[in-house]
């Protein structure tokens, strides 16, 4: 496909379209919903943590005036991760999204559940919860994607009791019942 806009313009819009391509590619292990959902908590996630951060600030405690200067860099951060359109004023932000999209799911995992939880585990309230649920959550969603797909029921039903190999794993295996002992049986 040629190119028809000059400049950044052109390039953003072919990185834009292949960045398309790859997240509507069939062969991938999950459905598009699945990464957008990810996607989705991530952003909203981000900024609803920044929202909660600047309330958050407001506060008399040193300890949760910490807390919500974290969780407002944790938002900001997720929030450049996922959508880095949304930090176009941030002269480095294309690099920060190619390396974004070069993580393993498991990483970005971690990442945004060690990222949520630091604020409330600093200043356990109401806005820390609020505002860091929606990154961990998106962690989650992540770390759901780094187990993969489940099998198909015939490989699974393959795979019972390790290909079949051992009989005692086998459903089919015949044991004698156990006569119960009763009163006139010693």
């Amino acid at each position: 496909m040629q190119n028809l806009l000059p400049g950044k313009f052109g390039q953003a819009a072919s990185s834009a379209s292949d960045s398309m391509k790859q997240q509507h590619d069939p062969n991938s292990g999950f459905p598009w919903w699945v990464r957008f959902l990810a996607k989705a908590l991530g952003i909203i996630g981000g900024f609803v943590a920044m929202f909660f951060a600047v309330l958050g600030l407001l506060t008399l405690s040193p300890r949760c005036a910490i807390a919500s200067l974290l969780q407002l860099a944790a938002g900001f951060l997720t929030v450049a991760l996922e959508a880095p359109f949304c930090c176009a004023f941030v002269d480095f932000i294309e690099r920060i999204a190619q390396f974004s999209e070069s993580r393993a799911y498991w990483q970005k995992a971690a990442l945004y559940c060690i990222m949520g939880a630091i604020p409330c585990l600093i200043c356990f309230e109401l806005g820390t919860v609020l505002g860091t649920a929606m990154i961990i959550a998106a962690g989650f969603a992540y770390g759901f994607m780094a187990l993969g797909k489940k099998a198909d029921r015939d490989t699974m039903m393959g795979n019972i009791g390790g290909g079949g190999q051992d009989p005692a794993w086998s459903p089919q295996v015949n044991q004698p019942f156990p006569q119960p002992a009763g009163f006139n049986q010693p």
